[in-house]
Parts: structure tokens; sequence; C-alpha cells
């Protein structure tokens, strides 16, 4: 099968769909003094109520969402407390787990910084970032009256030692990776951060155990219990470019040259790769495929945003695979590809 064929794998197994919700403030670089409203979450309630029920719909089959909350320091200092999130919605936090979604949580190691006035991304700091950590999962069980299992770092930035401390205090899965997304000095221009994003371009484009020593590489290591799940990527139509062929691969290798590119929904998707043609290039390019994607709560206080993710969103209610969707938690979804084989990828 070529590059950029769009055909879609055989059979009618069931195709798991893991669709997490980033829950936090509409602003990136939060007020001190007057900490602003969640508006974007509020309107992305029901937002997302209206979508479970017409994906239902489509699919004829319980639908179910993750959602992942900030709980860190920078909501602790300006809101009053780490847990403001579960306080202040905890009947809509009660109502979608009554339904069966997933609740996680969704670190950010920003520290405020005197000298520059301002956020700061706190990457160079280990111990910082295991604090952050550390204060979302303790804050979430204080206040959801059990242990987190599922996580997704901050602004896609990840490393070894947060994997391996994460792991121990019982996460059980991650959903921070992007395959294919590059190594940027900082997460938005403008902002300031104390080292880079990590590249992914070599990451698995499946679910895997990670080494404890990269945990960009995968574990032959069954005993661990951590498994990261990849979100969704595919290929982009190049035409008659063969040095961005020859570029892709070399990023991405041989094994991952069909997934180079992160389905986000933030972005517009333009012909010849629209969202639903790079949604039949990312199924077509997985043995046991599943779709997995992020998106932000604050966003739908951003019209132009909002319009996108709705279009993303409506390219799978119609997607010609949308009977074998089955919208799912990380670990109803692993579940069904069967994790442990699909982790022994090396």
């Amino acid at each position: 099968m070529g590059a950029e064929d769009d055909g879609l794998v055989g059979g009618a197994r069931p195709i798991p769909v893991v669709l997490c919700i980033d829950v936090e403030p509409d602003p990136r670089l939060v007020s001190r003094q007057a900490p602003e409203p969640w508006r974007g979450y509020e309107a992305t309630q029901r937002s997302m109520e209206e979508w479970r029920a017409r994906f239902g719909d489509a699919t004829g089959a319980p639908v179910h969402f993750a959602w992942f909350l900030r709980m860190d320091p920078q909501i602790a200092g300006p809101y009053g407390s780490a847990s403001w999130v579960a306080d202040r919605y905890g009947a809509h936090l009660d109502a979608v787990q009554r339904q069966g979604d997933e609740v996680g949580v969704h670190p950010h190691p920003y520290r405020w910084s005197e000298t520059a006035n301002t956020w700061v991304h706190e990457f160079a700091d280990q111990g910082w970032v295991d604090h952050c950590l550390e204060m979302s999962l303790q804050t979430f069980e204080r206040a959801l009256g059990r242990p987190c299992r599922s996580m997704r770092f901050g602004d896609r930035w990840l490393n070894t030692a947060t994997v391996n401390l994460a792991e121990r205090l019982g996460i059980r899965h991650d959903l921070t990776l992007e395959p294919g997304a590059p190594s940027l000095p900082s997460p938005m221009e403008g902002e300031h951060a104390t080292g880079p994003l990590p590249d992914y371009y070599r990451v698995p484009r499946v679910p895997y155990i990670p080494s404890p020593r990269e945990f960009r590489r995968a574990s032959r290591n069954r005993s661990r219990t951590i498994r990261m799940m990849p979100l969704t990527s595919a290929c982009l139509h190049l035409g008659l470019q063969p040095r961005r062929y020859l570029a892709r691969l070399l990023r991405n290798g041989v094994r991952h040259r069909r997934q180079d590119t992160p389905l986000s929904m933030w972005r517009l998707w333009r012909a010849p790769d629209t969202f639903d043609r790079m949604l039949d290039r990312a199924l077509a390019a997985q043995g046991r495929p599943y779709l997995a994607f992020a998106i932000r709560a604050d966003g739908r206080e951003r019209p132009e945003l909002a319009d996108r993710v709705d279009a993303c969103l409506r390219a799978l209610l119609v997607h010609r695979a949308r009977e074998r969707f089955v919208f799912s938690t990380p670990a109803a979804a692993l579940a069904m590809l069967d994790g442990n084989e699909a982790a022994g990828e090396s």
C-alpha cells in the first residue's frame, strides 16, 4: 500500500476512539490578581453532551469521553486551591463519571517568575515538575475520592523521569504523545520556557510500555504498569516534492513515515489533506486501528477554533467507518486493542 493510499483496513473489528478534553482556564497565562472564569469549559460541557448524543446515534454504542483536569500550582495560587475545578464543577464531573467517562489530570509545570513578571514553563527543574505532578495527583484523590489513573501532560511536554514518577504514583495510561511533532523552544510563541519541547518523530504509533531509560522507546518489560497511548497521526499529501518525502522519511523512519503529522483538531485542514482523508490514511496505516485526539475546553471561547474542532468532530460523525467506532475510556480502548500484544512493539 502506497504512502498516499487512503484505503481502509478490512474486517469489521471495532475501532476504539479516545477523545480527550483538557479542562483548564480560558487564558494560558492566568491573572494572579483576578483569575478568569472557565467559560470555555462551561461551554464545552454543553457541547460535548450534544456530541455524545450524536455519536451515540451514529455508532449505535454508548459514548465515553476522557476529561483531564488542571490541578497544579498555576491553579492553586490564583484560584485559592488546586481543587478549584472539582469544587466549582463537581456536579458536572459527577455526571460524566456516572455516564462512564474517564477523568484524569492535565498538569502544567508553570512557575511564576518575579524577574520576568510572567508565568514560565519550568521544564528544566525536575524537582518542580515532580511537585506539579504530585500536587495534581494528591489533589485529584482528595477531591474525587479515588486515585487518578490517567494523565495528559500539558503542551505535550514529557520526559522519562516524569513518566517513571507517574507510574510510581499510580498512573496507568498516558495520552501526552503526538507522534511526528517536532522539538520547539517553547509551547507558544512569546511564552517563556526553561527548556524545549521534545520531538516525537520516532515514538511508537501504537500503545506501548515505555522503557524506564527512554520514555519514547518501547520496553519488553511486561511488569511495568504504565502504558503510553499516542494520539493519532497520518501523512500529508506532498505531491511532486521528493525532497519533502525524503525529509519525512529521515525524520520518522520507514516504519512511521505514514504517520508523521498529528491530527490536531485545532488545525485548519484543507484539500487534499482534509480531516476525513487524514482519518482514512491514519486507519489504513495501522494493523489494529484506533483513534485518539485531544481538544482544549478553553477553545470554546474562541469561535474560529471551536469551528475547527466541530468540523473535525463532524468528519468523525459521518466517516464511512463510523459504525465501527467505539468512543472509549483509555482502559477500555486498550482492552479492545489487546494492549499486552500491542505493547510488545520494540
